[in-house]
């Protein structure tokens, strides 16, 4: 692994490979169209010698063949996210398109990738969710399901080219990651609203009854499992989750989150019933990994407890807002 190929690099995730693959001497690049992700994510990437950087829509196969050139491997994290107010046809298309041709680029390169999947997938399953468990999802009427289903065709793009054509890669299943430099809105998840809305003096939206459980990853726990994934020859051709080991409910991740910013009961929360959510929207109830083939396979356990994430993931946000009313005040001056 002495090149690697990363798309969506300047997103959540992607940056934060990107960062510690540069740290291990790897030489990185990355392409992102910015159409979720900010260059402001690469800040310790962009003068690393090391480092290229490529604003670049990657279901363009022909323009991802060329920048990744001499890449040995490839990490495919650019992706649309769960459409809850609408954009299903282009989470459809942006999530197939992408997987098609970062896998041929692949193919053509002979290098490993990963494709990088969701624990949606699991949908309504029973946890602990395996590998090679049984899949439920609800039906197309519902908005959300279509995040998953794409997700699923990249999982089986990818492992019947590994079949029929030889592609080297391994499929993760990430749960919840969260952390520094995660999306502001829901597309980042319920960790980075809930701090956003304390931040603003705002109470946090809580979908339901908050009774439905999730296992939270911290995002140098999910990075950490990507670069295991990439070193593992033995995980080519597998399905690996990704995920912590310390499952809350929504309503203890809001009481957490406002425990560790120092603010007092009660909980500032409001409640927001499913029916008042657009597309028929349906949730998760419980979203537990099985992680054993990931310690077996690749050794990987996360290691980072919720409360410290929580708090690395709050401090973040408070610099963050520092940041922009230090700008909109040099602004107006």
């Amino acid at each position: 692994m002495k090149r690697v190929g990363v798309t969506g690099a300047a997103g959540f995730i992607g940056s934060h490979l990107c960062e510690r693959l540069l740290a291990e001497g790897v030489e990185v690049v990355g392409v992102d169209d910015l159409s979720y992700g900010s260059v402001s994510n690469l800040t310790r990437c962009l003068d690393h010698p090391n480092f290229r950087f490529e604003v670049l829509d990657c279901t363009k196969q022909l323009s991802l063949r060329a920048a990744f050139a001499g890449c040995d491997a490839i990490a495919h994290l650019a992706a649309k996210k769960i459409p809850r107010f609408g954009g299903v046809l282009a989470t459809l298309e942006a999530n197939v398109s992408g997987a098609n041709a970062a896998c041929a680029v692949a193919l053509e390169l002979d290098a490993d990738i990963i494709v990088t999947s969701t624990s949606d997938v699991y949908g309504m399953a029973t946890p602990p969710f395996r590998e090679d468990g049984v899949l439920t999802l609800g039906p197309p009427t519902t908005k959300r399901w279509s995040y998953a289903v794409s997700k699923l065709y990249d999982e089986h793009l990818a492992l019947a080219l590994a079949d029929e054509r030889g592609l080297k890669v391994t499929v993760l299943r990430l749960f919840n990651a969260y952390g520094p430099q995660n999306h502001v809105s829901w597309w980042g998840g319920p960790t980075p609203v809930f701090i956003e809305a304390l931040v603003h003096g705002e109470p946090m939206e809580i979908h339901g009854d908050g009774l439905q459980t999730r296992t939270f990853t911290y995002v140098e726990d999910t990075v950490d499992g990507f670069v295991r994934a990439l070193r593992t020859p033995e995980a080519r051709g597998e399905v690996i989750n990704v995920g912590g080991t310390e499952t809350v409910t929504i309503l203890e991740l809001a009481a957490r989150t406002q425990e560790l910013m120092g603010i007092p009961d009660p909980l500032r929360a409001r409640f927001l019933p499913y029916d008042k959510l657009p597309g028929k929207y349906q949730d998760v109830l419980a979203r537990v990994p099985d992680t054993t083939k990931a310690q077996e396979l690749l050794g990987f356990d996360a290691r980072i407890t919720l409360d410290d994430g929580l708090s690395r993931t709050i401090a973040w946000h408070l610099e963050r807002r520092s940041s922009v009313s230090a700008s909109g005040a040099a602004a107006g001056s």
